[in-house]
């Protein structure tokens, strides 16, 4: 089975929506290739997804007020980048990977609980300039999981604005229309954990940078 990145993943599922508050903890990737990411979204709109640590330090991606930001910490030194800056300094091409449009859903009747939650097994199709794909994912009405989903399909919303994308018919289109969240798609993606409710206004404020990129602005 081809293998989809995080943002890859988030990118099939463009469309804008309005959700509750909450965390969501998910895997991505498989094997020795996964990482566990959490994202954070509140009732105004506002999507942050924390990175996992690396030897270069601690950082997160924020959603809000119609972009996105990078947000790095580097021993103590705060790193903030403009997403769209940063698309534009790597030129139009890459563009055209993010071209995906929904093709079709089908419900084999099947069921399956992730992460405490109940949903059905579909088989999905979408398509991009290198073909037609095919994964199975786990479809959720839990309103837990819908609120989740709608976050985490702002923030791709979000995202494909910064890199010069026009939203099309895209996977989150056909979810909307069905009150439908993502529980699991393949191997690739899976949530670990859903927790409704309050989350800390002071994640979603962007801080001052400590460390000056004027290549990307801040």
């Amino acid at each position: 089975m081809k293998k989809y990145s995080v943002l890859g993943v988030a990118l099939l599922f463009v469309l804008p929506s309005a959700f509750a508050a909450g965390v969501a903890t998910f895997s991505a990737g498989s094997g020795k290739n996964s990482e566990t990411m959490v994202v954070e979204y509140d009732d105004r709109g506002n999507v942050r997804m924390n990175m996992p640590a690396s030897a270069e330090g601690t950082g997160y991606m924020l959603a809000r007020d119609g972009k996105v930001w990078m947000v790095m910490n580097m021993q103590g030194q705060v790193m903030v980048m403009d997403m769209a800056k940063m698309a534009a300094m790597a030129g139009p091409g890459g563009n055209d990977a993010m071209q995906q449009e929904f093709v079709s859903a089908k419900a084999s009747g099947k069921k399956e609980t992730v992460a405490g939650y109940r949903g059905e097994i579909y088989e999905l199709k979408w398509k991009d300039k290198n073909g037609v794909h095919t994964a199975e994912a786990v479809l959720s009405k839990e309103p837990a999981v819908v609120e989740y989903s709608n976050a985490w399909m702002k923030f791709a919303e979000n995202m494909a604005k910064s890199m010069g994308k026009k939203t099309q018919n895209s996977i989150g289109h056909y979810l909307a229309k069905q009150g439908l969240g993502m529980l699991r798609m393949g191997d690739d993606f899976r949530v670990i954990s859903i927790k409704p409710g309050s989350v800390n206004a002071q994640d979603f404020v962007l801080p001052k940078a400590t460390m000056q990129m004027p290549m990307f602005g801040g």
